[in-house]
């Protein structure tokens, strides 16, 4: 009987360790089902339909929370960067110098370019990359960005860093009328 107990503990914790893993936050919707009579192509229409809604409703919704919540709102270019490195040496000999520290995933670094809101501010900014269920992810749209892409990025008062950062959103995404002037220079060009 007492056996029974410990194996019925033991199911119930791993179901209770199961319902609150992350990996459920990773799970892939499932569309609606065809309505009755419905053809495959409308269906695929109708879905598409309403997926390209949903994302123009998500993409305005992040565009006007960014501009409600931030302090400073600018246009970030991604770029190559790497810290510099200096050599030492001591009594004309070179003194060993520990690695540096290695991130993986590998962050990515941003340069400001123009201001809508805040002070001008134009040091590079590192945007971390986290391990999540889902695989790496950065902020925002940044998560596949490469070299030159451009961002609009949605920050709070405070050096700029992963703690101050609101979002970032790619500039060809952009339609919202408050920050088309700010990324209308910037339109389809790297």
């Amino acid at each position: 009987m007492r056996a029974l107990w410990r194996i019925a503990q033991t199911a119930g914790v791993t179901l209770a360790l199961f319902a609150v893993s992350p990996a459920n936050a990773c799970t892939i919707r499932l569309p609606e089902p065809p309505l009755a009579g419905e053809s495959d192509g409308a269906y695929r229409a109708r879905i598409e339909a309403l997926e390209r809604e949903q994302q123009t409703r998500w993409l305005k919704e992040r565009q006007e929370n960014g501009l409600q919540r931030a302090d400073w709102v600018f246009v970030g270019r991604q770029i190559l960067w790497s810290p510099t490195f200096k050599p030492r040496y001591r009594n004309g000999m070179p003194v060993p110098v520990p690695l540096p520290k290695f991130e993986y995933p590998a962050p990515r670094y941003f340069k400001p370019l123009t201001w809508l809101k805040g002070p001008e501010y134009s040091k590079i900014f590192k945007v971390s990359t986290g391990n999540t269920s889902c695989g790496p992810m950065a902020l925002g749209d940044t998560t596949s960005s490469k070299e030159g892409d451009l961002f609009v990025f949605f920050a709070r008062k405070g050096r700029i860093s992963d703690d101050t950062l609101i979002d970032a959103i790619a500039v060809d995404k952009i339609n919202d009328p408050a920050l088309m002037d700010l990324v209308a220079p910037y339109h389809s060009t790297k």
